[in-house]
């Protein structure tokens, strides 16, 4: 029998010039498969146990690049022909699990998350593998199943909510598709829902580099209401029925905004075409997150949803790491010393030559002063990741380190561009 895990590395790391080759028409039906399962685990160990599987709408995602060129998400999902054992499909993504695993609650409780993942629907048996890298980048083997698309008990998703087209770039198939899905708007706030939803789509397009790819960009939003007006907000003692349940101090810190029904959210979500979520959270208080390839959040109104908005997508969309290192944060140890993060805006030195080294001008101070002297200087300045020490970023004040609306650096750009061309090709 083979290894499982030495074929999955193998695989991720050379097969996508003969993936590039490859036709979708080939594997897939042009629609989705989504499978749910939940993600059960600690700071020791962790599983995945499969629930449903889901038949849905059209393959939004890209039909070129049925690999990812490279992976930023701790979970990969490999996908092969049953018959050839023939990679076919993988996707990277993280998890608001393989943050939990980093607290100290972790050490001494389970965590129980729903998560899912997206494929393009087979035409012909698949076996589908799961494999996790903790922070030091190590593999583990998680689960193999199959799936055969004329045997496998599946659900089919149900179109429930109307669509509204806030900016339309291209076709589905090559634009990378973001979707706003509303939590804890009542049928009352009908006309602040609609006029929300506009203004963030406003929030994206002026912010660059999302205004000068506007034509690689769709952004559309779901019209759903939720019994109650107002988000979950436990450290007030407020507890809304809504939507899909969003809720503030996520493992334990206040202000992190999350989804708990994050199948629901994505059975909503399929009445659209969707690459990436974010969702809207109706709350004047402070609030969001971002998980790469997973879903973001927003809190609708006050002094920095613009801000948060972009900032969050930069996790969710481009893989970005967080910069600053005074905020409050319940995870633990997220960049070991030694170990190279595979944030591109985040390095520890241990492999710069991989991050932005051919960015830096000529003679560049390595590490940079943190000085006024280099604002708006594309350089190596010690402190992001959560710690003021031992791990480095490229610019002094970017916006996945400061409240700075629009004010992503080169490295975050490029790093979006790259998001931008992958869907559009």
């Amino acid at each position: 029998m083979k290894n499982p895990l030495s074929f999955i590395l193998f695989s991720f790391f050379f097969l996508p010039f003969i993936l590039f080759a490859q036709h979708f028409d080939t594997y897939f039906e042009n629609k989705t498969l989504r499978l749910d399962y939940l993600h059960i685990g600690n700071a020791y160990g962790e599983r995945v146990e499969p629930v449903t599987f889901w038949q849905g709408g059209i393959w939004s995602g890209t039909r070129t690049q049925l690999n990812e060129p490279e992976r930023l998400g701790e979970m990969v999902l490999t996908v092969k022909d049953a018959q050839t054992d023939h990679v076919i499909f993988t996707r990277s993504y993280s998890t608001l699990f393989g943050e939990y695993a980093t607290t100290e609650k972790a050490e001494t409780e389970d965590g129980r998350f729903e998560e899912c993942v997206l494929m393009p629907y087979p035409k012909m048996p698949v076996k589908y593998e799961f494999t996790v890298y903790c922070r030091r980048n190590n593999p583990t083997f998680l689960y193999e199943g199959t799936f055969d698309p004329t045997t496998t008990p599946q659900k089919l998703f149900k179109n429930e909510h109307k669509v509204m087209n806030l900016h339309i770039g291209g076709s589905a198939e090559n634009c990378l598709d973001i979707l706003f899905i509303p939590d804890g708007y009542a049928k009352k706030d009908k006309n602040k829902l609609q006029k929300d939803m506009e203004t963030f789509a406003g929030y994206l397009l002026n912010c660059s580099p999302f205004q000068e790819n506007k034509d690689k960009i769709n952004i559309r939003a779901i019209e759903g209401y939720s019994k109650d007006s107002g988000i979950t907000d436990p450290n007030a003692n407020v507890f809304k029925n809504t939507l899909i349940n969003s809720s503030y101090n996520t493992i334990e810190v206040d202000r992190y905004l999350m989804c708990l029904n994050v199948w629901k959210m994505n059975e909503i979500a399929d009445d659209a075409p969707y690459d990436a979520i974010l969702i809207i959270a109706n709350s004047p208080k402070y609030g969001g997150g971002g998980i790469y390839n997973f879903y973001a959040v927003v809190n609708s109104d006050g002094k920095y949803s613009d801000y948060v908005s972009v900032h969050e997508l930069g996790h969710s969309i481009a893989g970005l790491g967080d910069e600053y290192f005074t905020s409050e944060v319940s995870v633990r140890d997220f960049y070991p010393e030694g170990i190279e993060p595979v944030e591109p805006n985040l390095t520890t030195l241990v492999d710069f030559e991989q991050k932005w080294k051919h960015l830096l001008p000529e003679n560049t101070l390595i590490p940079t002063p943190d000085t006024d002297e280099y604002n708006n200087i594309l350089g190596v300045f010690e402190g992001g990741g959560y710690v003021a020490k031992g791990v480095f970023r490229p610019w002094r004040n970017c916006t996945m380190k400061d409240k700075v609306y629009n004010g992503f650096c080169p490295v975050c750009k490029e790093s979006f561009y790259k998001v931008f061309e992958y869907y559009s090709k």
